[in-house]
C-alpha cells in the first residue's frame, strides 16, 4: 500500500549522530527505509556542542542519504536538557499553564527568557495532575539548529532525546504496564527513563561511556581517540567475582576500569530510583532495557542484571516497525537498541503519548509564516475577488440608481398632485369636525342649565329655605352674568369673591366666558333652628346622585366640605328675620357661555 508521508529524523548525539528515513503506511504503520550513523572524533566532554564536528557529521549523513532541502525532526541530547516532573493539585485548564510556568521558573537555574521550554500533561493520579517539564538554553539550541540548517536541512520539529525514547518504547511495547526502566548509555550522560503505564519520569546523570574512555586513556597512557578505538575493539565489562580474568593483562585491566565506571552508573540508578519512588510515588522497576551506543559493550546486560537483580534486555526499537529492502537486516538486528530516538522522532508524525516541541524561536517563526502562507494567499485572492465584485456591483448599481432616480422623480410629480388634494380634503374634514363639535356642545348645553336648576329646585322641599341669588363665576373669580335675584347681601370674604362687586359687562360687549362655579345666596327663615336647614340643604346638594352630574366638591371629610363650601351668617338674623347663608357650588365641567347683556352689577 502506498505510503502517506516520508519522514527524515536526526539524532544529535554528543559523539555519534544518527539519521533515518521513514514512511507511514496506509494503515498508520511505521516503515524504516534507510538509516546511517556518523561518529565524531575527540573527547565529547572537552567543549560544549562541538559545533564544527557536529556540523561535519550531519553533512556526511545528509550527503549519504541525499537529504538536502528536506524537513527534519531532530533531538536535543540529554546533557543540554533540564527536566522536571511535578504533581499539581486539581486545577482548571486555564490555571494549569500559570502553575506550570511557576514550576518551570523554579526548575530552571537561569531566566526563562533565555530558554525554550515546553510541558506535557501526563495524566491524573489520585486527583493530582502530573506534568512533565523540559527546558533547554537558547544558546545551546541555536548552536544545534545552526549545525542542522547549515547542511541545507530545514528544522520541522525539535524533541528531547529521552522523550523520543519514551515514545519509541510505548510504541513497541504497548503491552507492558508495570514499572520499567530504560537505561540509555550515551557518551556524555546516562538517561534514566522510568515508565509506569502512561506515566514517565526522566532523570539524567552526568556519567556516560566517554567517562569509560577517559579512564582507559588515563590507565593506558594514550589519547582519547586511541582509547576509544581500543574500547570498541577489545573492551567489555568485567564480571568480577569467581569469573576468570582475561588472558591479556591489558585487556583485563581495561575491563576492570569499565566495570568501575559502570558501578558508578549503577550507584546513580539506585539513588534516582529511590528518588522516583519517594518523590513521585512510583513503584520499583520490575525490568530494565538497555539502549544507546554504550550498551554495545559486551556483558553490559549481565552486569546490570547482577546489580539490579531484575530482568535486563536490549531495547528493540524496531519491534513494531517494518523494514525496507534497502536496509541490511543482519546489521540492523545488532544495532536496533541504538535506533530508539530516530523511531520516536518519526512517531511524532503519527501522534505520541508525550509530545514536546523545543524548536528555537527562529524555527517557530518560520513555521508560523509557512503555516500562514496558504491562508495569506487565499486571503489575497479573496480580497481581489471582493474588490472586483465591489467594482462590478458599484458599476451596475450606479446605472440602476440613475434609472430608479428618474422613475421616482416622475412618480413624485404624480404624488405631489395627489398630496395637495389629500391636504385640501383633510382641511375640509377638520372644519366639518369643528362644526360638528360646536353643534354637539350646543345641543348638550341647551338643557344644561335648565336641568341643573330643576334638580336644585326639587331639593327645596321646605318653604323655610329660600334661594335669593345664583351668580355664575369664572375660573378667574369674576362675575360673568347679571345677578338673577337682588339681595342686600355681600359675598362672603371667606369664599374669596372680592372681585365680584367690581366685575361688570358692557351691554354692547359680546364676549365669551368660562363658568367654573356658582355662587348661591339664600335665607333660612326658621329662626328656631339656626342654620341647620341650610346645612341639610347643602348635604342634599353634595350627596344627591343627580346633582353629582353637575357639581364636584374637593374635600376629604364632611367637616372640611362644610367649611369650604357653606357659610351661615347668624349675626345678621335680626335684620333679615332669618339666617342668611352662602354656598359655593363648583361645576364638574367648566361651561363656556356668551354674555349678551350688561349694565347690571352687584349692589354695594
Amino acid at each position: 500500500m502506498a505510503e502517506k508521508k516520508s519522514i527524515l529524523t536526526l539524532n544529535l548525539g554528543s559523539q555519534r549522530v544518527g539519521m533515518a528515513r521513514f514512511g507511514i503506511g496506509g494503515k498508520g504503520t511505521l516503515h524504516l527505509k534507510q538509516y546511517a550513523f556518523a561518529d565524531m572524533p575527540g573527547d565529547p566532554t572537552s567543549d560544549g556542542i562541538r559545533r564544527d564536528s557536529l556540523s561535519a557529521a550531519v553533512g556526511q549523513l545528509t550527503l549519504a542519504m541525499r537529504a538536502a532541502d528536506s524537513d527534519v525532526n531532530y533531538t536535543v541530547p540529554g546533557q543540554f536538557l533540564i527536566s522536571k516532573f511535578v504533581k499539581l493539585p486539581p486545577l482548571n485548564e486555564d490555571q494549569v499553564e500559570k502553575m506550570v510556568g511557576f514550576e518551570a521558573q523554579q526548575a530552571v537555574p537561569f531566566p526563562l527568557a533565555e530558554t525554550v521550554w515546553d510541558y506535557h500533561l501526563m495524566g491524573k493520579n489520585a486527583g493530582e495532575v502530573e506534568v512533565g517539564i523540559v527546558a533547554v538554553r537558547s544558546e545551546h539550541l541555536n548552536d544545534l539548529n545552526a549545525a542542522v540548517e547549515s547542511n541545507k536541512l530545514k528544522a520541522h520539529l525539535v524533541d528531547a532525546a529521552p522523550v523520543a525514547l519514551y515514545n519509541a518504547f510505548r510504541y513497541n511495547y504497548p503491552e507492558i504496564s508495570e514499572c520499567t526502566l530504560l537505561i540509555d548509555l550515551g557518551a556524555r550522560t546516562t538517561n534514566l527513563i522510568f515508565i509506569e503505564g502512561c506515566r514517565a519520569f526522566i532523570s539524567t546523570c552526568q556519567i556516560g561511556c566517554a567517562s569509560v574512555t577517559q579512564a582507559i586513556s588515563k590507565e593506558m597512557g594514550t589519547d582519547f581517540d586511541t582509547a576509544e578505538q581500543r574500547k570498541i575493539t577489545d573492551g567489555f565489562v568485567n564480571l568480577g567475582g569467581n569469573y576468570a580474568d582475561h588472558e591479556d593483562p591489558e585487556i583485563n585491566e581495561m575491563s576492570k576500569v569499565i566495570r568501575t565506571t559502570f558501578s558508578k552508573i549503577h550507584g546513580e540508578i539506585v539513588r534516582r530510583t529511590n528518588a522516583y519512588r519517594q518523590q513521585q510515588g512510583g513503584a520499583a522497576p520490575v525490568a530494565a532495557y538497555l539502549c544507546g551506543a554504550g550498551a554495545a559493550l559486551p556483558y553490559a546486560k549481565e552486569f546490570f542484571e547482577e546489580k539490579l537483580r531484575i530482568p535486563v534486555d536490549y531495547l528493540n526499537a524496531i519491534k513494531n516497525v517494518s523494514v525496507g529492502p534497502k536496509v541490511d537486516a543482519e546489521k540492523l538486528g545488532s544495532e536496533a537498541f541504538t535506533l530508539g530516538e530516530l523511531v520516536g522522532l518519526a512517531l511524532r508524525e503519527m501522534g505520541c503519548p508525550m509530545e514536546l516541541d523545543l524548536a528555537p524561536k527562529s524555527v517557530q517563526t518560520s513555521k508560523d509564516v509557512g503555516n500562514r502562507k496558504p491562508f495569506l494567499f487565499m486571503g489575497a485572492a479573496a480580497l481581489l475577488a471582493c474588490l472586483a465584485g465591489v467594482w462590478l456591483y458599484n458599476s451596475g448599481a450606479a446605472s440602476a440608481f440613475k434609472r430608479e432616480k428618474q422613475r421616482l422623480q416622475n412618480l413624485t410629480s404624480t404624488l405631489d398632485s395627489a398630496d395637495r388634494k389629500i391636504k385640501a380634503e383633510e382641511t375640509r374634514e377638520k372644519l366639518g369636525a369643528a362644526r360638528a363639535d360646536h353643534l354637539s356642545n350646543a345641543i348638550s348645553d341647551q338643557k344644561y342649565w335648565v336641568t341643573m336648576l330643576n334638580h336644585l329646585n326639587n331639593l327645596l322641599v321646605d318653604d323655610q329655605i329660600w334661594i335669593v341669588q345664583i351668580t355664575p363665576v369664572t375660573s378667574e373669580g369674576k362675575e360673568t352674568a347679571p345677578v338673577l335675584f337682588e339681595s342686600a347681601l355681600k359675598p362672603e370674604e371667606n369664599f374669596k369673591y372680592e372681585k365680584l362687586a367690581s366685575a361688570a359687562v358692557s351691554a354692547q360687549d359680546k364676549t365669551k366666558a368660562t363658568v367654573s362655579e356658582l355662587y348661591v345666596v339664600g335665607i333660612n327663615r326658621n329662626a328656631a333652628d339656626a342654620g341647620s336647614n341650610a346645612i341639610d340643604l347643602f348635604k342634599k346638594i353634595s350627596n344627591d346622585p343627580k346633582i353629582a352630574n353637575f357639581f364636584e366638591f374637593k374635600a376629604k371629610t364632611a367637616d372640611e366640605l362644610l367649611k369650604n363650601y357653606l357659610k351661615n351668617s347668624v349675626e345678621d338674623a335680626q335684620q333679615l328675620s332669618g339666617y342668611p347663608f352662602h354656598m359655593r357650588l363648583p361645576l364638574k365641567r367648566s361651561v363656556e357661555v356668551k354674555v349678551l347683556s350688561g349694565n347690571n352689577r352687584r349692589p354695594n
